[in-house]
């Protein structure tokens, strides 16, 4: 089969290696194999190839998420030919991923059957999964998100960051006050799109005053999703309210750690550090069904930046690696 392999880390894009005679995965029970027509890209997955990923097996087949059609259900509730995604559960990491013709994949690692509408395709289907239920986990079960809020976004071009703001105005939250960021002013525009009330210019990685100058008061945010790291963790703690919650889900600084990190003096006097993961969804009862509906009635945005073709795929993790995106990056299969 075709698939993309990673040989060895770390390497460059261009040394990822697109083959077509790759082994094709069995049919195991307990598992999903299913036939990939696309897969979005992740910062987990650049990460893995530049090596910040201890404990991986080379070569692998990247990619902690895709989408495609089952071929065989391995004694699941599937049948062949169903439309679903799949994500994490040790994809792209412990066995092959989603980079690939075909991926076996455990069945607690598989949605249910989604019914796509005729107005979505494969490329803006695979924007959703891993993006817009991490967001999703992040908003509900980590922040439990309410309508009175102010949300605070640190990060807001990726694509984690879009959904995010996206799905806190959707009818799931109801969310009054959106605050996101960018660290360029031609994107702005596509921030507020997505559902951003306000948007800043994040130039310096310091915006706390600014945060709060757009609150009653200047109470600060109420809640938080961080996810550019360590560099502007603690500006983040400083932008919120006195009782705030920050949700650190995300590192597109390349920095997880915050060396100068007080939290005492960060989080004074009542406010809370968390996180959230994707590896603790339940995709069987996550609201991907409703996202894919929203999405397609265009109640919320795929957060699309730029569609590559699967052979092209290390051309997809340069562009991702440069930071040039406004959004999700996909890879499909033709």
């Amino acid at each position: 089969m075709r698939a993309v392999v990673c040989p060895r880390a770390p390497i460059a894009p261009s040394e990822l290696v697109y083959t077509k005679n790759h082994p094709t995965p069995s049919p195991k029970p307990g598992h999903v194999l299913i036939r990939v027509r696309a897969y979005g890209l992740n910062r987990s997955e650049l990460f893995t190839r530049q090596g910040h990923s201890p404990g991986i097996k080379f070569p692998r087949v990247l990619g902690i998420e895709c989408v495609g059609e089952v071929k065989d259900a391995g004694g699941g509730k599937w049948k062949e030919g169903d439309v679903v995604a799949a994500i994490v559960g040790g994809m792209g990491r412990q066995y092959d991923g989603g980079y690939a013709e075909f991926t076996l994949v455990p069945h607690t690692s598989v949605s249910p059957p989604i019914k796509l509408p005729q107005t979505m395709n494969w490329a803006q289907f695979a924007a959703i999964p891993e993006t817009y239920l991490t967001a999703w986990g992040t908003l509900h079960d980590s922040l439990k998100l309410k309508k009175e809020d102010t949300l605070f976004i640190r990060g807001g071009t990726t694509s984690v960051g879009l959904a995010a703001a996206s799905l806190a105005k959707s009818a799931l939250f109801n969310c009054e006050h959106v605050i996101s960021t960018t660290r360029s002013s031609s994107k702005s525009s596509i921030v507020r799109d997505c559902g951003a009330d306000d948007v800043l210019v994040d130039s310096s990685g310091s915006v706390a005053e600014e945060v709060k100058k757009l609150t009653g008061e200047k109470k600060g945010a109420d809640k938080c999703v961080e996810l550019v790291g360590g560099p502007t963790l603690m500006d983040s703690c400083k932008a919120l309210s006195l009782d705030g919650v920050i949700s650190m889900i995300g590192c597109v600084s390349g920095e997880w750690t915050c060396k100068e990190f007080d939290p005492m003096a960060s989080l004074a006097p009542r406010k809370h550090l968390t996180m959230f993961s994707s590896h603790t969804l339940d995709i069987s009862t996550a609201p991907l069904q409703y996202i894919v509906d929203a999405v397609a009635k265009g109640e919320m945005k795929a957060g699309i930046d730029k569609v590559f073709k699967m052979e092209d795929t290390g051309e997809a993790h340069a562009y991702m690696e440069a930071n040039k995106a406004a959004g999700k990056v996909v890879c499909v299969i033709d």
